[in-house]
């Protein structure tokens, strides 16, 4: 990957008129399952966006283990939601989840899995740095310290699956979060 990726944020209703929507070569919509990701499909949808440049993206918080704070059927919503509308799914998580993370106690942090392209699962990271404890619940909060779930489970997977394939080089590629 280059060193570093040029990132436009749309903050306004004029930042989303003043940019190209159909000049990128992939469509990511980071896709929890509420109101806020199903708006951003149905945007790409109303915007003649091609289905065939979307993939919804779900960052399963339980990390593929027992449910612990996410709904027991969302994995299984979100891919029905993708098959409906004929887009890509492809899931993202921690490794042991949030369960693992609030328990963390002099640890590294865990692997980040992601499904690929070619139906593999790619595991990133967990390998290096300092062991820290956590044994915290993410608290409303604007410290990122108490404040982690969706750092930690959701943008951070996200970000580590996007940056490690290699058909994202070179390509511009919009990523969707509500």
């Amino acid at each position: 990957m280059p060193a570093s990726i040029p990132i436009k944020r749309i903050q306004t209703w004029d930042d989303i008129s003043a940019f190209d929507l159909h000049s990128y070569d992939y469509y990511i919509i980071s896709f929890s399952g509420g109101k806020d990701s199903m708006s951003l499909l149905l945007y790409l949808i109303k915007n003649g966006v091609p289905f065939p440049k979307c993939e919804i993206w779900h960052q399963d918080i339980d990390g593929r283990g027992p449910t612990f704070f996410d709904w027991e059927v969302t994995p299984a919503y979100c891919k029905a939601v993708a098959d409906t509308f004929g887009v890509k799914y492809y899931e993202q998580w921690k490794q042991g989840g949030f369960y693992r993370e609030m328990m963390r106690e002099n640890q590294l942090t865990a692997p980040t899995c992601f499904e690929t392209v070619d139906g593999y699962i790619k595991i990133v990271g967990g390998t290096r740095g300092n062991p820290s404890t956590r044994l915290l619940f993410p608290q409303t909060s604007s410290d990122l310290k108490v404040r982690w779930c969706s750092s930690y489970l959701k943008i951070n997977p996200c970000s580590t699956a996007l940056s490690n394939q290699e058909r994202f080089i070179g390509k511009r590629t919009l990523v969707l979060s509500g």
